[in-house]
């Protein structure tokens, strides 16, 4: 039994000490402060509505009202604070605008269809039509299609930035960081945006799919923003899959609801036609 608990105690240390451990303990600590700091923003904003006498369901009224513009707020500062940090590792910046300079990739043919296939399999399940409901307010729709951006962006970019400071090589260890790290991302997700969103599974549906495009082929970070910019960001934004205001500034509204099974499906079908892709022809000039 001793033996065993030692065991089980020497894999955890090796595991927390390898490279990917350390970039799962520093995204873990990015939102433990992340946390902390939003924790501290709502509790601000609480404090000053109960100060006017407003009740509870007011002030969670208000959250969920300006939810966005409060997610954007504490990602963008808490990521700065982070960028301050690995500022001062003057060693790894060389390394960091190297991989901005050298990874990237144009959008393939296989792409295009891959984003073709995820839009019009979107709009088929939702039936997605005209938002007759639609409160018509420029500055809201701007600001969800800013917030979902940031949204994702600011995390996809801290795990780069551990990448290149921590970078993972073996392959059976990257399919481990494309499987945990979006699920670290869901669940802190989850545990910090408490008031301003609704939660689904959707949203690692979406994190593995930008993780496994920044690795199609070879390291890149330009796929991940065509997948964000032309198709989760429309499908948030314009689409009414925006998880704080939901369809009512959006454009398009779905007739029936997009389970998150449906979700899965389509980026499972989505992954499986590139990884398919790739087997068949694949690129032997690799460019780290």
């Amino acid at each position: 039994m001793k033996a065993n608990i030692i065991g089980y105690y020497n894999t955890v240390r090796d595991f927390l000490q390898s490279n990917l451990g350390k970039q799962m303990i520093l995204y873990f600590a990015f939102y433990v402060i992340l946390w902390g700091f939003h924790l501290i923003l709502i509790s601000l904003i609480s404090f000053f509505h109960l100060l006017l006498e407003h009740n509870i369901r007011t002030i969670g009224d208000w959250i969920s009202d300006r939810g966005w513009g409060l997610i954007i707020i504490s990602k963008v500062a808490v990521f700065y604070l982070a960028t301050l940090f690995v500022n001062l590792k003057t060693k790894k910046i060389f390394s960091l605008k190297s991989y901005f300079r050298n990874s990237i990739q144009a959008p393939r043919i296989e792409v295009i269809v891959t984003l073709l296939f995820l839009v019009i399999a979107l709009l088929g399940l939702g039936e997605i039509k005209f938002n007759r409901t639609m409160i018509v307010e420029i500055d809201r729709l701007l600001l969800s299609i800013i917030g979902s951006f940031v949204f994702f962006a600011v995390d996809y970019v801290l795990l780069v930035i551990l990448d290149v400071f921590y970078p993972v090589r073996e392959d059976s260890l990257r399919l481990k960081r494309m499987i945990l790290l979006p699920l670290f991302f869901y669940f802190f997700t989850a545990a910090t945006f408490v008031y301003e969103q609704t939660i689904t599974l959707k949203l690692y549906a979406f994190f593995v799919l930008l993780v496994y495009s920044g690795e199609w082929r070879r390291k890149n970070w330009t796929l991940p923003a065509v997948f964000l910019i032309a198709f989760i960001v429309p499908a948030f934004s314009l689409l009414g899959l925006d998880p704080v205001w939901g369809e009512i500034y959006s454009p398009m509204a779905a007739s029936k609801k997009i389970s998150t099974a449906s979700v899965f499906i389509l980026v499972f079908f989505a992954i499986g036609y590139l990884q398919y892709t790739l087997r068949k022809k694949p690129e032997y000039i690799y460019r780290d």
